[in-house]
């Protein structure tokens, strides 16, 4: 396997900005990416709150299979090669191919880099973020010097827009149902994707503090350059002039609609320990802008004013 290896790899977190970045990454010169922007390599197992559709190793197990995971790769599958033909890229098509026709191990998924061989590989699954440490100290064995992307976005925003695009992909009428909103908070499968003190804490514990890049999806919007600039700076490539359009551009958008009042209270509260200790952690204006939010709400309720 001379030669395959990847440089870097986005681990989230959902709703953050990760497909921004996606873009943002391929477009420069230097650097190649899968046709297919979350691989799910690394969170495929079932104990996993996310996609886990590669979670059988062998084909003829994924094809036949009755699991949910094994009905979502089989939809996957069409989905995405149906679209490779429809583009009659052949790299593309082979490419896809590859990812689902195969049998799953570590030098397949190091074999879906091999058309990048001359320039910088990675790729970003949000779904990363909720991987515990074997799973973590695995990918290290596997590429000792790998560099790590995380994009973090105000917890109690990231958790809604969450709610919103789940609401919308699985076309739920629910989303006004105040119960149904708490049920959907308490699951693992929002609860986890909260935790930055644990995701931030588990991978630098294996890779290191200075092999871990965090940004924050505020800046997206206030400086979106910046961001773009520093992640070019921590990959150590050159920098890129995007435009203002490339950049300002948000991708992967939830339906928009304003979070309950009572909803925006529970998450401060439970919330409001994770950012003041992310604010000692990481100690700038994103983190204190998130305190102060979560203080608001807080203190707004206890007024009378909710």
């Amino acid at each position: 396997m001379e030669n395959l290896t990847i440089d870097f790899l986005g681990i989230g977190v959902q709703k953050a900005g990760t497909t921004w970045l996606w873009s943002a990454l391929r477009s420069h010169p230097d650097v190649w990416m899968p046709h297919k922007k979350e691989l799910h390599y690394f969170d495929r197992n079932c104990k996993y709150p996310s996609w886990s559709y590669l979670s059988e190793k062998y084909l003829y197990k994924r094809l036949v299979g009755k699991e949910n995971h094994n009905k979502s790769f089989r939809f996957m599958m069409r989905e995405d090669l149906l679209n490779a033909l429809s583009s009659r890229n052949w790299k593309r098509i082979r490419w896809m191919m590859k990812y689902y026709l195969k049998t799953y191990s570590d030098s397949w998924y190091l074999s879906l880099f091999e058309d990048g061989i001359g320039q910088l590989r990675g790729e970003i699954t949000p779904d990363y973020s909720l991987i515990e440490l074997n799973d973590i100290q695995h990918i290290k064995s596997l590429v000792p010097k790998l560099k790590i992307i995380l994009l973090l976005r105000n917890p109690i925003d990231r958790c809604w827009s969450q709610i919103r695009f789940e609401y919308t992909k699985n076309r739920f009428n629910g989303i006004d149902n105040l119960d149904s909103i708490k049920e959907m908070i308490d699951s693992p499968k929002i609860r986890k994707r909260g935790e930055y003190i644990r995701i931030i804490d588990s991978w630098r514990s294996v890779f290191g503090k200075e092999n871990i890049f965090i940004g924050f999806y505020d800046q997206i919007s206030s400086n979106p350059n910046e961001l773009i600039q520093g992640v070019f700076d921590f990959l150590e490539i050159e920098a890129l002039s995007l435009s203002q359009r490339e950049l300002s551009t948000r991708r992967n958008v939830s339906e928009k609609k304003e979070i309950p009042d009572e909803i925006e209270f529970i998450l401060a509260e439970r919330y409001k320990d994770e950012v003041y200790e992310l604010m000692s952690v990481l100690d700038n204006t994103y983190t204190y802008n998130w305190v102060k939010n979560v203080d608001f709400i807080l203190s707004s309720k206890n007024q009378g004013g909710l």
